[in-house]
């Protein structure tokens, strides 16, 4: 009988959590122009009152794993300043992207960014925001390496060498998602121009400027804010579904920014 009873309560419980589960699903999306994740605690990141809201999206990827390919949906926020070119001031871009993969996937806990993504990287960090751990990393980024830069609605120009990127990678629900925040500016190179005239992928210059380099990641600091609330916020009623992310978002280099997955073996996060 006390066996019966058990089971029963255990049962009882389930119940209970598949009912909760069911009335209040967790969703994912935009709350106004912010990022957002309603699991407990929710996820917010709230761009700088001075960008502009510049695009979002959803799409879905198939990312390598160790023995097959896995998937995982993605979720992508843009900010930019306002006005094009920057509205007379230096051009900047804010990215953030919640990668949530499949049931039966977790991402890795090393989130340091891909071989072949991270060009010239300048130097990483560890700490916390809102909580989390969280790893930073500065990097040259490529223009053909760039998953996003065709979703943005700023003025192209200013970008077309590349972009100095400071990188926030968190990871969040056991490993079963991936935060990535990332604020650009305009990659400005030792390499100058071609014979042609056109912007020459090379060294940062800002590297051999320590000043100018702390600088720019302290602009990166102060460009979002990451929150985690409680409350009303993990009823998600505030989180509504972007569209499909448009067909010149480039998929397969989303699918290497964020890098592999491994199988959820239930061992220790």
């Amino acid at each position: 009988m006390p066996k019966l009873i058990a089971l029963a309560l255990v049962l009882l419980l389930a119940g209970f959590v598949y009912a909760f589960m069911h009335r209040n699903p967790v969703r994912r999306g935009l709350a106004g122009d912010m990022l957002a994740s309603s699991a407990r605690p929710a996820l917010l990141v709230r761009p700088a009152s001075g960008l502009v809201p510049a695009g979002a999206g959803v799409v879905d990827i198939a990312p390598d794993t160790a023995s097959a390919t896995g998937s995982a949906r993605v979720y992508h926020a843009l900010h930019a300043s306002p006005g094009r070119g920057g509205g007379g001031g230096a051009p900047v871009r804010l990215a953030a992207l919640l990668a949530e993969a499949s049931s039966e996937y977790r991402w890795p806990l090393d989130v340091t960014p891909e071989p072949g993504v991270a060009v010239v990287e300048a130097r990483t960090a560890t700490g916390q925001l809102a909580g989390m751990n969280v790893h930073a990393a500065t990097f040259a980024l490529p223009p053909d390496r760039d998953a996003l830069a065709p979703a943005f609605g700023d003025d192209p120009a200013p970008w077309r060498s590349g972009a100095l990127v400071r990188r926030f990678t968190a990871l969040a629900e056991m490993r079963h998602v991936k935060l990535v925040v990332e604020y650009r500016e305009p990659l400005v190179t030792a390499g100058g121009t071609t014979a042609e005239g056109a912007p020459r992928f090379g060294r940062p210059a800002v590297l051999d400027d320590p000043a100018a380099l702390a600088a720019f990641e302290a602009r990166a600091e102060q460009a979002f804010r990451l929150e985690r609330p409680d409350g009303d916020w993990a009823k998600g009623k505030d989180i509504v579904k972007p569209e499909a992310a448009p067909e010149q978002v480039k998929r397969r280099e989303i699918t290497r920014m964020l890098g592999i997955l491994e199988r959820d073996r239930g061992d220790d996060r």
